[in-house]
């Protein structure tokens, strides 16, 4: 699922880019930026007037030049407003870092748990392991593996157990997300020559981003495509085969292992949101995560598992290609490649998310009424009751009208690059 949230920030030190915002880096166009620093070598006298102009990017003149100040241009002070704007904010977000880091203001839980991302996860990982692998403690297998198999079948049924497993992926995605970001995307930003350290943290969320979605589409598409819902590539399911023969209180192993996976990673994206400085969107994001979560775990209460699975995979795909353009673009490549892969990412979108998702909700509202008789028996897995019934089609609009929202912000994006500005986020301009 996308993430236009981009809920990613990296990890380990007071100096973290939990305190940097989330504004791309769009370079100046005009030699006469209103915005020019000093060179961090230079030296400037005591008393010197250059100080006291740096920001008009020019020495300051004599008392004896006869040349009058010239009046700062409309652009010099739209400019020079701006740069205060983002210093203002820079600002803000390092007071709300330094609280967080101390614990102040009732989140000294958060606190903890935001400097010890990778220690704290890899104790708990390692004691599983020793305890399974070691003591062959039966409690430690229940966070490694599912438990409830048929051996008629082989196929896997729901179990208390399965929170075991839930709780130790959220854990493993804290870890794996600081030791990725920390320990490997950040050495590849400080080689490809990313010197500007807001750049090299987001940076660092967008690689971390991508990768995962990367991972998660492909999984998600190959549980798919060996599921009777598959149809064929130019559109990938069959909206009456998500209800044929339900409930599906029986699974495939990589099924119910892919669809907990994805469970456990929204749930750690709660705690990844609340630790990063807020966007403009916050609360849109908010609602999105909220909203994810209950159709996730709805769907999988409810045994319509082959359903989740088909929102997974078209929510993931444009998030790869969002991701994927905004780390090369903090890499410093150039901005008509990055526009190329953001008509991509829009085209996606559209197909993905308003195109494919469309089908689903219908699905809901339509196909699922003619193909699965009410009747409410919690024994059998049975939870299509006309109590109920208006509960995924009510998550699954709700989760639309986030898209089309941000969708409006995509398009507000392509007007810029039609204007000849290059592809910017447009969430990141009253980051706070």
């Amino acid at each position: 699922m996308m993430v236009l949230a981009d809920s990613r920030q990296p990890i380990l030190s007071v100096s973290s880019p939990i305190a940097s915002i989330a504004l791309l880096h769009k370079e100046s166009t005009t030699s006469t930026s209103a915005d020019t620093a000093l060179p961090s070598d230079t030296t400037v006298p005591k008393g010197s007037s250059a100080l006291l102009c740096k920001h008009a990017g020019n020495p300051s003149p004599s008392r004896s030049d006869p040349t009058p100040l010239k009046a700062p241009s409309r652009t010099t002070k739209s400019t020079s407003f701006a740069s205060n704007k983002r210093r203002a904010i820079h600002e803000n977000a390092k007071r709300n870092q330094r609280q967080l880091v101390e614990g102040k203001g009732g989140k000294s839980a958060l606190s903890f748990m935001y400097k010890h991302q990778l220690d704290v996860p890899a104790v708990f990982i390692a004691a599983v392991l020793v305890g399974h692998f070691g003591l062959k403690m039966p409690l430690a297998e229940t966070f490694l593996f599912l438990q409830n198999k048929n051996p008629i079948n082989g196929l896997y049924s729901k179990t208390w157990t399965d929170l075991n497993f839930i709780f130790f992926w959220i854990v493993a995605f804290t870890f794996l997300r600081a030791f990725v970001m920390t320990l490997i995307l950040r050495p590849v930003a400080v080689r490809c020559g990313v010197k500007r350290e807001h750049q090299r943290n987001r940076f660092q969320e967008e690689g971390w981003v991508c990768l995962y979605y990367s991972l998660s589409w492909a999984m998600g598409m190959y549980v798919l495509r060996n599921s009777p819902v598959w149809n064929s590539w130019s559109f990938w399911f069959k909206p009456a085969a998500f209800f044929e023969g339900y409930p599906h209180t029986q699974l495939p192993h990589i099924m119910l292992w892919y669809y907990y996976v994805q469970l456990a990673f929204w749930l750690q994206q709660i705690f990844v949101l609340h630790v990063e400085v807020p966007r403009k969107d916050f609360w849109a994001l908010m609602a999105h995560h909220t909203v994810t979560l209950l159709l996730i775990g709805g769907s999988a209460i409810s045994n319509f598992w082959r359903a989740g699975n088909a929102v997974f995979v078209v929510m993931d795909l444009a998030d790869i290609i969002l991701a994927f353009s905004k780390s090369i673009k903090y890499l410093g490549v150039s901005n008509r490649i990055c526009d190329g892969f953001f008509a991509c990412f829009m085209i996606s979108w559209l197909y993905t998310r308003h195109y494919l998702y469309g089908y689903i909700l219908h699905a809901f509202m339509f196909t699922a009424y003619e193909m699965i008789p009410f009747e409410l028996d919690i024994g059998q897995g049975k939870w299509y009751c006309r109590e109920l019934a208006w509960l995924p089609i009510l998550g699954l609009a709700l989760l639309q009208i986030l898209m089309v929202y941000w969708f409006g912000l995509i398009l507000r994006i392509l007007f810029k690059i039609l204007k000849g500005q290059s592809a910017e986020d447009d969430r990141s301009d009253d980051e706070q």
